[in-house]
């Protein structure tokens, strides 16, 4: 089944990629825009035409036709199209969604952002037959996010088994090679217990000694083993959890700084607008306004939006 081009409603995509298992779509822009953003599922792009730089984490990942690229779940990541149209492939995937059925931690690592090196050297250029096998894999799991349930028995058997194949496909395409985990299972475990309790727990005060004494763990082992779990500091998750938490209020609510700082978990504004300005680098004021602006331009270039 062919995926519609920019076939969404731009505000609904944005739900989508903060609130559903998976999504898949397809979208070419016209216009030249640059959208600075967090979401809390992992993002793989299959580029088909269009040259873009990206920024993921401040390190910049050039795309040409042809390339993939693969965006951890809450990194922070902008792009700046060098020449249009810009015409992609995008599958989002929530980790608890993946994590439930994918277990082997070489399989998981497709689900990272690659260093700039790793993907210079594997992520580009990618043959023809690789990529177009993805495209019918992303087509083919499309058909299933569409469908009917009760037209499409063992449709979640489905998906799953759809995500794994494109999971399996991009480790031999990325040509990665089995390695040792970087901390044992246990603690791999624990640190997803910490994770999962910030990500519910945001709007509380947290701190080391704090989750030390839910967890029943020295603060510095929380430090060392989580660091190595997800790639942040403690406190770096806890405050991309709380902007990513405003960044979703500033997008769909007309609410004001003052009240969600409050909502995000931050003890001040002045707290809040700095560290929004550390994570997406800008105001939380200005991020309102070229958030609307971008909804703005996807109408005129025919993309369905609803304003918020």
């Amino acid at each position: 089944m062919e995926v519609g081009i920019n076939d969404y409603i731009e505000a609904e995509h944005f739900r989508a990629l903060c609130e559903d298992d998976y999504n898949v779509s397809r979208t070419c822009e016209w216009q030249k825009n640059s959208m600075h953003h967090i979401h809390n599922s992992c993002e793989i792009l299959l580029v088909e035409e269009g040259v873009t730089d990206y920024y993921i984490l401040d390190k910049k990942y050039h795309l040409d036709p042809g390339d993939i690229l693969v965006i951890s779940a809450m990194h922070h990541h902008v792009r700046y199209m060098q020449t249009l149209p810009y015409l992609r492939y995008g599958l989002t995937i929530s980790p608890d969604y993946y994590r439930s059925f994918i277990f082997d931690p070489n399989l998981l690592r497709v689900f990272s952002t690659p260093t700039q090196e790793e993907y210079d050297k594997y992520c580009k250029n990618i043959p023809e037959k690789d990529f177009n096998h993805l495209v019918f894999l992303f087509k083919s799991l499309y058909a299933e996010q569409i469908s009917d349930t009760s037209a499409n028995p063992m449709k979640s058997q489905m998906e799953k088994a759809l995500i794994q194949e494109i999971a399996i496909t991009l480790y031999r395409t990325f040509r990665m090679q089995e390695r040792n985990a970087i901390i044992d299972p246990y603690q791999e475990e624990r640190m997803g217990k910490i994770r999962d309790y910030i990500n519910t727990h945001f709007r509380d005060e947290l701190s080391l000694e704090q989750l030390g004494s839910v967890f029943y763990m020295h603060p510095s082992n929380i430090s060392k083993y989580f660091h190595r779990y997800c790639g942040f500091t403690l406190n770096q998750y806890i405050n991309t959890v709380r902007v990513y938490e405003a960044q979703k209020l500033l997008e769909t609510t007309s609410k004001s700084i003052a009240v969600i700082a409050e909502e995000a978990g931050f003890g001040s504004v002045n707290n809040f607008i700095r560290q929004f300005r550390v994570i997406l680098k800008k105001t939380p004021e200005r991020y309102r306004k070229d958030f609307r602006a971008f909804l703005f331009s996807s109408h005129n270039q025919g993309h369905p939006v609803q304003l918020l």
